[in-house]
């Protein structure tokens, strides 16, 4: 088999894999190969419902997100020539009694970061969201840059920019062994060749721990099933929906998909644990209708709406539903990017730029890179949502 060289090999060709390869090839860090084994964003980040907001509850989080929201919004730029599709619509998120402090607290912790977001009363929420029933509702965070945006284009984007400075892109090329010597050297043996290399950086979403066992690791990280649709939801006086909403009541999220499509997902109350090389890709009847009775609670109208599409698709969850971003405590070479448990998309531009500070210094201080350290979960030191666990919206 071929023998290659490379300063470093990231495994995984999703939103993360690529904003990864980018940066490093980007800030000149040597012969970068990014190995996929399907086509890019084939995975987690194709499924994506690709939301962009910096409503948090930690910190380091909200600056990731408003980092990587500046990026989104002059993305050919930083990107040098691609295109995130990014339509900034604003973003909502419905609060009821019980979630009000809570809510209050991340806009004002956001605030106080820099973050153009404020709280609004029941009243004012009608000028963002005139077909809402509002019963329940006692305010909503309100950020008005905000919007989702493509996954598709955006990791595009990414792994043209790293080949424009140098990386190689290899899609269907599965890694198939990864081999640590004492000396740090890794062995990344492809369905191609066998590549010799210090860094191994495992950014491949839901399966991290098929490609952690090839070098006998597990990190704690487990694929789940999510699942989102998309109805013809249009009012009966032609209302739409033009706005991003995180419901927190109805614990759906929702997002224009067109001009009269509406994309919806759920807030996962339950996780189904899957095999990732096998699970079910399309959408449960039972889980349309759920969809369909909680939308009607918050916009009557919907009950005319038609299920026009829905799919299954994967996520990587931790046991406190944040990232690892981390290396490894026994070999320093084998860097995990993982877990991002619905949050990752939003959050990829900073991901890349935070990874490769992380690879090419050892650290990364503002965002706090320590914050996803991989033995915050042994230390008991888990990260905290007001929301609790599964907020994805």
């Amino acid at each position: 088999m071929a023998q290659e060289t490379a300063d470093a090999v990231v495994i995984g060709g999703g939103v993360m894999g690529c904003s990864i390869a980018y940066q490093l090839a980007k800030r000149g860090f040597g012969r970068i190969i990014l190995c996929e084994r399907d086509g890019i964003a084939s995975g987690s980040t194709g499924g994506s419902s690709a939301l962009i907001r910096m409503h948090y509850s930690n910190k380091s989080t909200i600056q990731m997100a408003w980092r990587s929201l500046l990026a989104f919004e002059e993305f050919e730029e930083y990107s040098e020539g691609g295109q995130a599709g990014f339509m900034q619509t604003g973003y909502l998120v419905l609060a009821d009694a019980s979630l009000r402090d809570g809510v209050k607290k991340n806009v004002e912790l956001a605030q106080s970061l820099g973050v153009e977001t404020r709280w609004i009363e029941r009243e004012d929420i009608s000028r963002y969201a005139p077909w809402a029933q509002l019963g329940d509702v006692v305010g909503a965070a309100y950020e008005p840059r905000s919007g989702y945006a493509d996954p598709h284009g955006v990791t595009s984007g990414f792994g043209e920019g790293a080949k424009k400075s140098g990386a190689r892109i290899r899609q269907n090329c599965p890694v198939i062994g990864v081999n640590f010597d004492n000396r740090g050297q890794a062995r990344v043996e492809t369905s191609r060749d066998v590549i010799e290399t210090p860094v191994v950086v495992n950014a491949s979403g839901a399966w991290v721990n098929k490609v952690a066992a090839l070098s006998g690791h597990r990190f704690p990280a487990e694929a789940i099933r999510e699942q989102d649709t998309v109805f013809d939801a249009v009012g009966r006086d032609g209302e739409r929906v033009e706005i991003v909403v995180y419901d927190g009541p109805t614990r759906l999220y929702f997002r224009p998909e067109g001009r009269d499509l509406l994309l919806i997902g759920r807030d996962n109350i339950e996780p189904e644990y899957v095999d990732p090389d096998n699970f079910n890709k399309k959408e449960d009847m039972e889980f349309v209708l759920d969809v369909l009775e909680r939308m009607q609670r918050r916009w009557p109208d919907f009950e005319n709406a038609k299920l026009f599409r829905g799919w299954g698709c994967l996520y990587c969850i931790t046991p406190d539903w944040m990232p690892i971003l981390d290396f490894h405590p026994e070999i320093p070479g084998y860097f995990i990017c993982t877990g991002m448990s619905g949050h990752g998309f939003k959050l990829a531009p900073a991901v890349g730029e935070m990874m490769a500070e992380l690879i090419m210094t050892g650290s990364c201080e503002e965002p706090d890179i320590s914050d996803y350290r991989l033995t915050r979960f042994d230390e008991g030191d888990l990260m905290q949502s007001v929301f609790g666990t599964g907020f994805q919206g």
